[in-house]
């Protein structure tokens, strides 16, 4: 995974936009890993020259609600 990861230092903006990119105030983005049944979806915004992963999610698991999100802030 780390390695998976390390390729957003290099082209970020080459990876799609999230399915849940307009519930967030910013752009989101996602990167997909792994193979088949283990496939995951990391969720990153680009700030400057900055990358933030935002969540991990299984690829299987509904794309993000604006629901989720206020639950999410909740138990931060």
């Amino acid at each position: 995974m780390n390695e998976c990861i390390a390729t957003l230092q290099e082209q970020p903006r080459h990876c799609k936009l999230a399915v849940e990119h307009e519930i967030f105030p910013e752009e989101v983005r996602q990167l997909l890993y792994g193979k088949s049944k283990n496939t995951y979806r990391l969720l990153f915004t680009i700030r400057d020259t900055t990358v933030y992963v935002l969540y991990l999610r299984h690829s299987t698991q509904a794309p993000l609600t604006v629901n989720d999100l206020e639950e999410l802030e909740g138990e931060a």
